[in-house]
């Protein structure tokens, strides 16, 4: 019965052997990026797998609590003959986005790096009162 509806492996097999390799690209890179997010006393540090991309094609923003990460990549091939006509071109373009919920950070002292595909945060803390548990009584 688990056979009777296709599976996402099944649909690449599809792609392959009725679209050739074009659309491989496409669906290899469909998932979004890999991020770590690590607490110690001072801070959090969240360090995030882009790979291919500029740090110019990454936007970082921190409100309301939220850690928003936005990255778009182009791609493009073009295949000319020998009169610099196409025989093909192809133009891609790809979106990522996540957002963190990342409470009590001192967001005037956040820092970022992005180096070797690799985007690291530092996020330090605030300094705040333990947050004492309020009881509530019901009615």
């Amino acid at each position: 019965m688990n056979n009777l509806f296709p599976t996402r492996r099944d649909l690449m097999d599809l792609n392959k052997h009725f679209m050739g390799d074009s659309f491989d690209r496409f669906f290899a890179n469909a998932d979004n990026f890999n991020v770590d997010i690590k607490e110690n006393e001072d801070g959090y540090t969240l360090e995030a797998d882009l790979p291919g991309l500029s740090k110019e094609n990454i936007d970082l923003d921190y409100s309301n609590n939220v850690l928003s990460i936005r990255a778009q990549q182009e791609m493009s091939t073009e295949e000319k003959d020998d009169e610099s006509n196409y025989i093909r071109r192809e133009r891609s373009t790809q979106a990522y986005n996540r957002q963190f919920l990342i409470k009590d950070v001192d967001e005037d002292n956040i820092t970022a790096e992005f180096e070797n595909g690799v985007l690291k945060v530092q996020l330090p803390k605030t300094e705040t009162d333990d947050h004492q548990t309020k009881k509530i009584d019901i009615q």
